[in-house]
């Protein structure tokens, strides 16, 4: 312990000499001090270390004891005496306590090399990172940079390194085995949807590619950072297709049956209905769009119950039009043969007067699967109706009149026995 000493208020006494201390003396003095002050601490020093044995510990203390105790009494020459005896004993317990260090450096470096040895042979193992590999590589380095330390101190830096490489290694590749298994979960349940029917074409290719990239990494991986990616993506495709798959299947499930119904009525229509040549073709166009929905071909979620709608309204509509035309037509076929009679004589008028008329002669009708087309310059005229056709099936019905007379007349609607 350092003592607080105002040296030149000191008045020393020698029981020898009995003279007093001079201004030389003081100084003298003051060194003496400084010089155990600082041995002082080495002991403390030495004292703290794990390597001092118990006796050494004793002496060591018990020096320092007796030397702090004879600051006060003793002569300079006496305690510069006894600092030489503790530094000398200072100096033996040191040197007893490096060969200790010593020994126990030893054998914490060889432990250490077989703790670094398991750590080498971790390496070879499946899903070790790399970056762990390369820091067993390191170490492995710096341990070969102590093989003649005779300090615990260096020793024990990398020891620590060590041990946290060690953990780090094992928590590493417990989370890329997790990882892989992940991996591995998200295949099983894309082959699940590779199975089913509402997971569309384009869908099954991407869950294909999808598992043979997870699969790179079923038997060994060495990137934490890869496979976290690979797993994200993986996930994320799935669940996005397991959602897509369930809109799919509400949409078939809702509208597949009267989808079907639907078609066999577009059907019947085409067949026997009373449609244009424009409306027939556009009918069969929407009709092959459901069809196409009904099998996925270019399907999007939603799309059949979007397809039907499109086409139950094009049907109706068109199923108005030909009811209409046909009724129409019947009442047409009905009016015709009650006035049959009427009709021949009529005709028969009509050819006495052209008979008559030498001066002008009409052209002749030309006739095409049961049409008979009215001749250039011409047009048949529905008397009852006032109505004006190109083509009709029994030309006796109507008149034949000319262009110019047609136009004092109206256009009439294709029917069944008349159109345009």
């Amino acid at each position: 312990m350092k003592l607080k000493r105002a040296l030149l208020s000191i008045v020393l006494a020698f029981s020898t000499a009995g003279v007093l201390a001079t201004n030389i003396d003081a100084k003298a003095y003051e060194e003496v001090y400084e010089q155990q002050d600082h041995q002082e601490q080495q002991i403390n020093k030495t004292l703290n270390s794990e390597f001092i044995s118990a006796d050494d510990h004793a002496l060591l203390a018990n020096e320092l004891e007796r030397i702090q105790e004879a600051e006060q009494t003793e002569t300079r020459r006496n305690l510069e005496a006894m600092i030489n005896t503790e530094e000398k004993l200072l100096a033996e317990v040191r040197t007893r306590l490096d060969a200790k260090e010593a020994e126990v450096a030893e054998s914490e470096l060889e432990k250490l090399a077989d703790d670094l040895a398991v750590l080498d042979q971790k390496k070879e193992e499946p899903f070790i990172v790399t970056k762990d590999i390369q820091d067993i590589e390191t170490l492995t380095n710096k341990l070969a940079g102590l093989s003649s330390s005779k300090r615990v101190e260096p020793i024990r830096v990398i020891a620590v390194e060590v041990s946290r490489l060690t953990a780090q290694i094992s928590e590493n590749q417990t989370e890329l085995v997790h990882l892989v298994e992940a991996l591995k979960e998200d295949n099983q349940l894309a082959e699940e949807l590779l199975k089913d029917t509402y997971v569309l074409a384009v869908d099954k290719e991407l869950l294909q590619n999808d598992g043979k990239q997870n699969e790179q990494f079923f038997e060994d991986a060495d990137d934490l950072a890869v496979v976290v990616s690979r797993q994200e993506d993986s996930e994320a495709l799935i669940a996005r297709l397991q959602n897509k798959r369930k809109i799919i299947e509400i949409d078939f499930q809702k509208n597949e049956s009267q989808s079907n119904e639907l078609l066999a009525s577009v059907n019947s229509l085409i067949s026997t209905g009373d449609l244009t040549t424009e409306e027939n073709s556009s009918l069969k166009e929407a009709r092959q769009t459901l069809a196409d929905a009904l099998e996925m071909k270019d399907y999007k979620p939603g799309d059949l119950g979007k397809k039907h709608t499109v086409l139950q309204n094009e049907y109706e509509e068109l199923l108005e039009k030909s009811t209409q035309r046909i009724a129409d037509a019947k009442a047409e076929a009905e009016q015709e043969a009650a006035e049959k009679p009427a009709a021949k004589e009529q005709e028969k008028q009509q050819s006495s007067s052209s008979s008559s008329n030498s001066g002008s002669s009409t052209p002749s009708a030309t006739v095409s699967n049961g049409w008979h087309q009215a001749p250039e310059g011409y047009k048949y005229l529905r008397i009852d109706s006032g109505k004006t056709y190109g083509q009709v099936k029994n030309p006796g019905n109507y008149k034949l009149i000319t262009i110019q007379e047609a136009a004092n007349y109206s256009p009439g609607h294709g029917n069944g026995s008349a159109k345009q």
